[in-house]
């Protein structure tokens, strides 16, 4: 259910001059209903379908000239995903940027140093 649907619900029940609380409940099943529809809509892959994925991905990149390479950060311990020019080998685009990267690193320290690890 879209934002649409919601007030759909919402217009309903005002203009049939529901209660607040009438409203409440009319809201929250339907976010439980699209909650149900978004699990039912999730799937989990199987090791050939992922694998099928990845090489689709791949052919893609190598037709640009480009390849993917994701690596997780040693301090932050978070996944690092970069697209690289195979030419130049230079970072086209890397998701989070360098700098956020660099701030979360900053914060760690700043943290550190506020509150002793050692009790």
């Amino acid at each position: 259910m879209e934002i649409k649907g919601i007030d759909n619900v919402l217009n309903k029940a005002v203009s049939q001059g529901s209660s607040d609380l009438e409203i409440k409940n009319q809201l929250q099943k339907s976010t439980t209903t699209v909650q149900k529809e978004n699990q039912q809509s999730l799937k989990e892959f199987s090791k050939e379908e992922l694998e099928d994925l990845f090489k689709k991905m791949k052919d893609k990149f190598d037709y640009m000239n480009k390849y993917l390479k994701i690596e997780i950060d040693k301090e932050l311990h978070q996944p690092v995903v970069k697209i690289i020019d195979k030419k130049t080998d230079k970072v086209i685009r890397q998701i989070p940027p360098e700098h956020l990267l660099e701030l979360a690193k900053k914060l760690d320290e700043l943290v550190g140093l506020l509150f002793n690890k050692e009790a």
